[in-house]
């Protein structure tokens, strides 16, 4: 088998599930590759060593292809998948990820406790803020009340925007990876 038939084989089974359509685009784009290094004289094993090992490559085309769907469609299934990709590619740090994510999981727990106090304390409010019996009679514990359930509606609010946000990151952080990556073994290919 050539070394341009066996990295398209390797590459192919490397995104087994990928869509047909962006499957056949990738390997169209890779069998560019080789086309243009054989214009040059480059052999196919020099080509396929360039590029790299497609198994590696798959995988971070994988990650492309779900901040792709997160950019399209953002949902809680497509955020994590994004965290999922960047986490199996190794770009975070294992330091990064003992140092942030418990603060992150310690942020997001102290975003529910908030979220659960306010909104408690503005149903407390306004079911039974009339036995408080405060100067400035009923409109007191009504305001009282919807101020604490809207301060849990933009704590939920600003969550969500934070979390998106840290999700975009993560796939910027990607793409600056793969980027950075394409210019390195690929640097002699034509374009």
């Amino acid at each position: 088998m050539s070394a341009r038939a066996e990295f398209l084989a390797s590459l192919r089974a490397g995104l087994r599930g990928v869509p047909a359509r962006e499957l056949d685009d990738v390997i169209a784009d890779y069998t560019a590759h080789f086309n243009e290094g054989a214009v040059t004289g480059r052999s196919e094993e020099n080509i396929a060593t360039a590029l790299g090992d497609p198994l590696a490559l798959a995988d971070e085309l994988r990650a492309e292809l779900r901040i792709e769907r997160w950019q399209a469609s953002p949902s809680v299934r497509s955020g994590l998948h994004v965290i999922a990709a960047a986490t199996t590619l190794g770009l975070i740090n294992a330091a990064l990820l003992l140092v942030a994510v418990p603060l992150m999981l310690l942020f997001a727990l102290t975003v529910i406790i908030g979220i659960a106090a306010f909104a408690g304390g503005g149903i407390w409010m306004l079911i039974a803020g009339a036995s408080l019996h405060l100067p400035g009679g009923v409109y007191v514990f009504l305001l009282s009340g919807l101020g604490l359930i809207a301060a849990a509606i933009a704590l939920i609010a600003l969550a969500v925007l934070a979390a998106r946000l840290l999700v975009d990151a993560v796939g910027r952080y990607i793409r600056l990876h793969r980027q950075f990556l394409s210019r390195g073994p690929r640097a002699g290919l034509p374009t």
